[in-house]
């Protein structure tokens, strides 16, 4: 049987119909005046987060309740993956990890070992750092980001350099797409997001800052600014802003609402950076994901993570972080229960694409699940079908 879910006596759900459409005509009236048409929508679903920070739901959702299928993927390759590998890409038939030891490594959709190559270093051949990762399955070309260097590299599916150009945006590059593309939040100038061209040539400004915004409060508002890069599709959530806005190379999208209720912070908030982000009085550096028919939430700020079903607006599922007796480990995170009935629990997806959560697992943890596994095999990735 559905549990019925409550918030001070009140079951939460989307705000009437009339009335989301009445605030949110007068936001885009307010936001319109710097907004180009591209940055508009209307009828966009509603997350009434301040009203659920304290829900406290009984702890008994698993993420099991709700996917359609589960897939264990075991990373098989002679190379030994470290305890730190990021999931870069993830479709059926490609996936990227980034280690810090080993290097790139491209998989096919079961697990085995397309490639993997290293070419960190000074050289003119060579990244500093790997910050981001896309595939162009056109060519069958990796573009990798080197953040330190402020350049766009292209390997080849053998691991071979192709080429490598300037990419100094400016600001923080959070995002490359499969054309090369490069989506950054700015600290500075007039826009929040810019979008650029593989060959550095500006495509789109978006979202831009406060005309009379100080240098400080540009700084103050790109850092507590929610920015979710787990996934296909950069999204931010600006700090003084309740819309949420997916960012493609066609511009800013309004995604959804946010309603922060009296967390959200104000212009004049940003000029206590230091305070606000400490304070539980606020919200910011948020992040939101989206699969299938639901949204999942979280903020830092209160150690918070909510689930929300976009067909119903209905609070799905609620946790918040508890230390572990006298030690500084927490447990967060909603719950998987493998078949063996081993459990994990985490406070993030390794990736999210339209339909897919992926988590990559230490081997020793899946050992009683996938047969043949051995402790000392590479990671396990756990593939979430919603």
């Amino acid at each position: 049987m559905k549990e019925k879910k409550y918030w001070n006596n009140r079951r939460i759900t989307v705000m009437n119909t009339k009335v989301v459409v009445g605030v949110h005509m007068l936001m885009l009236m307010l936001f319109s005046m710097c907004t180009s048409p591209r940055q508009q929508g209307e009828g966009l679903p509603v997350l009434n987060v301040a009203d659920a920070l304290d829900a406290a739901l009984p702890d008994t959702f698993t993420w099991n309740s709700i996917v359609k299928n589960v897939r264990m993927i075991p990373l098989k390759t002679e190379q030994l993956i470290g305890n730190h590998p990021i999931v870069k890409y993830f479709s059926d038939d490609m996936i990227i990890i980034s280690d810090r030891s080993t290097g790139i490594l491209a998989f096919d959709g079961e697990g085995r070992e397309i490639v993997s190559f290293n070419h960190c270093g000074p050289g003119p051949k060579e990244y500093l750092y790997a910050t981001n990762i896309n595939y162009n399955k056109n060519d069958s070309l990796i573009f990798l980001y080197d953040g330190f260097g402020d350049k766009l590299f292209r390997f080849d599916l053998e691991g071979k350099f192709v080429d490598v150009r300037p990419a100094n945006t400016g600001g923080v590059v959070l995002n490359i797409d499969s054309d090369g593309n490069m989506f950054s939040v700015n600290r500075e100038g007039d826009s929040f997001v810019k979008v650029w061209d593989s060959n550095l040539r500006l495509l789109g400004e978006y979202l831009p800052f406060d005309t009379l915004y100080t240098d400080g409060q540009k700084v103050s508002h790109h850092l507590m600014s929610g920015k979710e890069t787990g996934s296909a599709t950069l999204r931010v959530l600006p700090v003084c802003n309740d819309t949420v806005y997916s960012i493609t190379k066609e511009g800013a999208n309004p995604f959804c609402i946010v309603n922060r209720g009296s967390y959200k912070c104000s212009p004049e908030d940003l000029n206590n950076m230091m305070d606000v982000r400490d304070s539980r009085d606020y919200l910011n550096t948020e992040k939101l994901f989206s699969f299938s028919s639901y949204f999942f939430y979280m903020t830092q700020s209160h150690s918070v993570m909510q689930l929300w079903d976009m067909r119903t607006g209905e609070l799905v599922a609620w946790d918040r972080a508890e230390r572990v007796g006298d030690t500084s480990n927490w447990i967060w995170g909603f719950r998987y229960v493998f078949p063996s009935g081993n459990e994990f629990r985490e406070p993030n997806f390794d990736y999210v694409n339209q339909n897919q959560g992926v988590f990559i697992r230490q081997a020793d943890e899946c050992l009683d699940d996938v047969p043949g596994l051995t402790a000392d095999d590479n990671p396990v990735l756990i593939v979430l079908e919603f």
